[in-house]
């Protein structure tokens, strides 16, 4: 390992790196690159040499910064990682970054090829990139056979975007087509939870465009999940009216208070009560209903 000056022309992005979407220089690198511009790269990247040139590890967005603003050389690590090493720095920079924005589907897929790589186990990746198991599996989520024909589905060896487009295009004609960038908004418990309500890729597919459709939240999601294992419908017809059902409420507040009256007070409200043939809690709601609109509050 080592550290040179090189010129950021003849750096290239190793095809192995995590992040494979929003890396653009100007994809909200602004001051990252009047930052470069004022001070050149103060933390070097890290990079592999190939074939006379260099392949960029670590610091995507530091070298793509600098080639935009036309540095003319930068600090670089140079280091001869094979591409289990590499692959599995790029990971774990991000990690260690508190997992910034790298996109769920360009993690499930790195991960993925991580674990063929080393032909490791979920928990032994897990255990090697210091991550909490469970959240290793939720991040596997897209990769799973079950999501394949679905615009959920994530291939660890295909990275080619005219292939994931051709998927897409497999679903039923009665599927409405949906961006990666609305999947992007799905959680990944939440697609296991779908993935585990239903029963076929058109299945989770429906189910998921109809969660983006309705922009439903994680508890209605969770409350889908409820009713659907009440027999109340499949997941995406469930999801629908779970969804109508919030709408509905949407605008009203609710507002939840316990009061307890005793002595006289309790006397009177159950007298009072028992004279207008009602019971205690409508005698007392209607009663600051009518408190509310005679100051003006309604």
């Amino acid at each position: 390992m080592e550290v040179r000056q090189i010129d950021p022309k003849e750096l290239e992005i190793d095809p192995l790196n995590e992040r494979n979407s929003n890396v653009g220089p100007h994809n909200g690198n602004d001051s990252l690159e009047e930052s470069i511009r004022e001070q050149g790269v103060i933390q070097p990247p890290v990079a592999r040499p190939d074939n006379g040139s260099y392949k960029v590890i670590v610091g995507q967005r530091r070298t793509l910064a600098a080639q935009s603003v036309g540095l003319e050389e930068m600090p670089v690590i140079v280091v001869d990682w094979d591409d289990a090493e590499a692959l599995e720095a790029t990971i774990t920079e991000n990690v260690d970054a508190f997992r910034k924005s790298v996109s769920k589907s360009d993690r499930a897929a790195a991960i993925s090829r991580l674990m063929e790589l080393n032909n490791w186990s979920v928990t032994e990746a897990a255990d090697e990139l210091g991550i909490n198991r469970g959240t290793f599996r939720d991040w596997l989520e897209r990769t799973h056979d079950e999501w394949e024909d679905t615009v959920v589905h994530v291939d660890s060896n295909d990275d080619s975007e005219e292939e994931q487009n051709a998927n897409v295009e497999t679903h039923s004609s009665n599927s409405k087509q949906i961006s990666e960038e609305d999947v992007e908004q799905i959680s990944d418990t939440d697609l296991r939870l779908i993935r585990n309500l239903t029963d076929s890729p058109e299945e989770r597919q429906q189910a998921v465009e109809k969660v983006v459709q309705s922009g439903a939240t994680q508890s209605e999601i969770r409350e889908a999940k409820k009713r659907t294992e009440r027999g109340e419908g499949s997941f995406d017809e469930v999801i629908e009216k779970v969804s109508q059902d919030s709408e509905e409420k949407s605008g009203q507040i609710q507002v939840r208070t316990e009061v307890t009256f005793t002595g006289d007070y309790a006397e009177g409200l159950q007298r009072a009560a028992k004279d207008y043939g009602t019971s205690e809690e409508e005698l007392i709601r209607k009663a600051i209903n009518e408190y509310l609109s005679d100051q003006g509050y309604l």
